[in-house]
C-alpha cells in the first residue's frame, strides 16, 4: 500500500486554497457541518476564511488505517445540529468510496437543510460522489496521511507491518521511513502515545 505523508505547511494551505473556492464561486452558507474526526481541521479553517460560525460536527466511522472498511458508514448525530432551512457546506478531508459523504447528505437534506454542497481537500476518482469544492483529485488509490492523525495513523500502519520487534519501534520506523516533521512534537511523548493506543487495544 502506497502512503503520502502530508506535512502541516500543506495541509494548512490547501485548507486554505479550500476556502478561497469557496469564495471565488459565488456561494453563500449560512452553516458548515464538519464529518469528525478528520473533517475537524480544514473545517474550522474553512469556517473562519468565510465567517461563519455556526459550526456542527457529525461523527462518521467507515475507514480504518490501510484501507480496512466497514460494511456502511457508522454515523452518529450529535444533538443540536440545526439545518434546517439553512444553506450549508459539509467539509471533510477526503472522499474515498464517497458513502460516508453521501449518507451524511442525505441526513442533512432530512434534517431539512435548503441546500447542500461538499467540500474536500482530496476527491479520489473512486468516490461514488465527486464533491462540489476539492483541491486536489487523485487518479491512484494512495493511503493519505494527514499531519493532524500523526499517532493514530503511525499506531496503525504500524501495526499492520509489524514483524518482529516492538510495534512503538516499528512506528518510528516508519515515521522516518516517510519523511514525517518530527519538529512539532518531541519524540519521547509520540513513543508514549503511542504505548497509550497499545495499551487501550489489550
Amino acid at each position: 500500500m502506497e502512503v503520502i505523508y502530508l506535512p502541516w505547511s500543506k495541509a494548512l494551505r490547501m485548507c486554505y486554497r479550500l476556502a478561497e473556492m469557496v469564495i471565488d464561486s459565488g456561494a453563500e452558507f449560512d452553516v458548515i457541518v464538519t464529518i469528525s474526526r478528520g473533517g475537524l481541521v480544514p473545517a474550522r479553517i474553512v469556517s473562519d476564511v468565510l465567517g461563519i460560525d455556526e459550526l456542527y460536527t457529525i461523527r462518521s466511522k467507515f475507514w480504518g488505517i490501510g484501507g480496512r472498511v466497514a460494511p456502511e458508514p457508522i454515523i452518529k448525530m450529535y444533538e443540536g445540529v440545526d439545518v434546517k432551512g439553512k444553506r450549508t457546506l459539509v467539509v471533510d478531508e477526503v472522499v474515498d468510496t464517497g458513502a460516508t459523504m453521501s449518507k451524511v447528505v442525505r441526513l442533512l437534506k432530512d434534517l431539512g437543510a435548503s441546500e447542500i454542497k461538499t467540500a474536500v481537500l482530496h476527491y479520489k476518482t473512486t468516490s461514488s460522489l465527486v464533491p462540489d469544492y476539492y483541491v486536489e483529485k487523485v487518479e491512484k488509490w494512495v493511503w493519505i496521511f494527514y499531519p493532524w492523525s500523526l499517532s493514530e495513523t503511525l499506531y496503525e500502519l504500524a501495526r499492520n507491518n509489524r514483524r518482529d520487534g516492538h510495534l512503538v519501534d516499528e512506528a518510528l520506523k516508519l515515521m522516518r521511513k516517510l519523511k514525517v516533521d518530527t519538529g512539532l512534537i518531541d519524540p519521547e511523548y509520540l513513543s508514549k502515545s503511542l504505548k497509550l493506543y497499545l495499551r487501550r487495544e489489550k
